[in-house]
């Protein structure tokens, strides 16, 4: 359905001469909030295909759609949209240079701007198609959310230290970001932020497993049931593409179990 807003967007020369450095309306120019690599901006179209979040498009003119992410390809810098469903949306979208984009993720504020999509056939059906904005701006503390798996789920990471020690560790917390490690061993040594931890072996039991380099940003005591814990956050040194999309998959499902 196609709505008409009676605002309307800034005269098109305007808008394309600063589509590359002015952030969508109602977002201050802030770096802050700004995501520009393809990684950043992957995590985040992910995250709203995988959660199925409703996402508005609004042309210059102030029509606007409702509709959903179907596919994002991380490697080709594209996205699949639910769209040329109807005469109308088909006219719209493949007649507008710039669409300004916006949804809410976990109560998380995006936009963007993507140039003119383009059709595409999808499972059996027409879709639309459009490559990465090459910006995206969101409200979010965190740089990528981040999911607490219950212990009954017996997430483990095995690591060797740098003294060639083999440790293994519950998995605490898990995002795209990185992994927060646990264990209650009274003598482990602390870890200097910095260090690398190389073909750490994470073990999701009957989602998979996948070996990642760590770099230790922090190492402290937490508490936990009356008991003090060591904690070791860690972020991962580079994640592929693949690597990217098994992370935030874990990360779904993590989050699904705990609405059960």
């Amino acid at each position: 359905m196609l709505l008409k807003d009676p605002v309307s967007l800034e005269p098109a020369n305007a808008k394309r001469q600063t589509a590359s450095t002015q952030a969508p309306d109602g977002f201050p120019p802030d770096a802050r909030h700004r995501l520009t690599l393809p990684m950043q901006i992957s995590a985040v179209l992910l995250d709203l295909a995988w959660l199925k979040c409703v996402v508005r498009l609004r042309s210059r003119d102030g029509y606007r759609i409702a509709t959903t992410l179907l596919k994002v390809d991380p490697v080709g810098c594209t996205f699949i949209f639910d769209g040329c469903r109807t005469e109308a949306e088909r006219d719209l979208l493949l007649t507008s240079d710039e669409i300004a984009v916006s949804a809410m993720l976990r109560d998380v504020k995006i936009r963007f701007v993507i140039k003119r999509p383009y059709p595409i056939r999808y499972q059996g059906g027409m879709a639309c198609a459009a490559a990465f904005p090459a910006q995206l701006y969101h409200f979010e503390r965190r740089r990528h959310p981040r999911a607490r798996p219950d212990a009954a789920m017996g997430y483990r990471c095995e690591l060797r230290t740098p003294d060639d020690e083999v440790l293994k560790l519950d998995i605490a917390d898990l995002s795209l970001s990185g992994v927060g490690l646990r264990t209650r061993l009274a003598n482990t040594d602390p870890f200097p932020a910095g260090t690398i931890l190389q073909k750490c072996r994470l073990d999701f039991r009957n989602q998979g497993e996948l070996e990642f380099d760590l770099q230790v940003v922090g190492h402290g005591l937490v508490w936990s049931d009356q008991r003090a814990m060591h904690h070791i956050g860690c972020t991962f040194v580079s994640l592929g593409p693949g690597q990217q999309t098994f992370i935030q998959r874990l990360v779904y499902h993590i989050e699904l179990a705990g609405r059960e």
